[in-house]
């Protein structure tokens, strides 16, 4: 009885942890946050909308539509083949909105961090013909490492703290150790990369 109560308290915390560790959350909110407070009102409206309104809402109605009618089996796509469309549907995004910020004369690090995530993205949809590496994992450590030239304490906690994240994958099934283990990679290899090429 006491380890089906232990069992049952591991999954609701894991769920949690999943639930506010979402890409779909961190990144937005980051985003937000930083473009309201390095730059002017107009030129942050133009930002968040362009990234949050243009990658991420449309991702979210389309994971949400998908899972509802059946064509995804849950709203994080956890089966790997039906990944591929979700991947198919990111990448254009994710260039259109690379293209835009580049052309209109946004900073070169934004420009640049933006481009590096979408490489990440089309580097995790290669690697999803052989495995299916988790996106909550790669996603959240490429954020840790945005975050490290803006504050370089609370970035490294959120690389510790995507540990958690990377466990709460693993007990609620939706990856394996091997696929928790290509994120990270993934998310260190690139995050690593645009930190170098960053300007502080």
């Amino acid at each position: 009885m006491l380890s089906g109560n232990l069992e049952e308290m591991k999954q609701k915390v894991a769920k949690y942890i999943s639930i506010i560790g979402h890409p779909l959350i961190t990144i937005p909110l980051f985003v937000i946050i930083t473009t309201f407070s390095q730059n002017d009102f107009k030129t942050a409206v133009f930002i968040s909308s362009l990234i949050v309104g243009c990658v991420f809402l449309p991702l979210v109605l389309q994971l949400y539509r998908k899972s509802k009618n059946g064509t995804y089996t849950n709203f994080d796509v956890s089966d790997r083949k039906q990944r591929k469309s979700m991947y198919l549907f990111i990448v254009p995004l994710l260039l259109v909105v690379t293209a835009v910020l580049y052309l209109s004369g946004q900073p070169a690090n934004l420009c640049l961090s933006v481009f590096c995530a979408l490489i990440l993205i089309f580097i995790s949809q290669l690697v999803n013909f052989y495995v299916k590496s988790s996106l909550h994992v790669s996603m959240n450590i490429y954020l840790s490492f945005l975050i490290m030239p803006i504050n370089t304490v609370i970035g490294i906690i959120v690389l510790l703290l995507t540990s958690l994240i990377a466990w709460s994958r693993i007990v609620l099934g939706r990856h394996t150790f091997k696929e928790v283990w290509v994120g990270t990679i993934l998310g260190l290899i690139i995050g690593l990369i645009m930190f170098a090429l960053v300007k502080n």
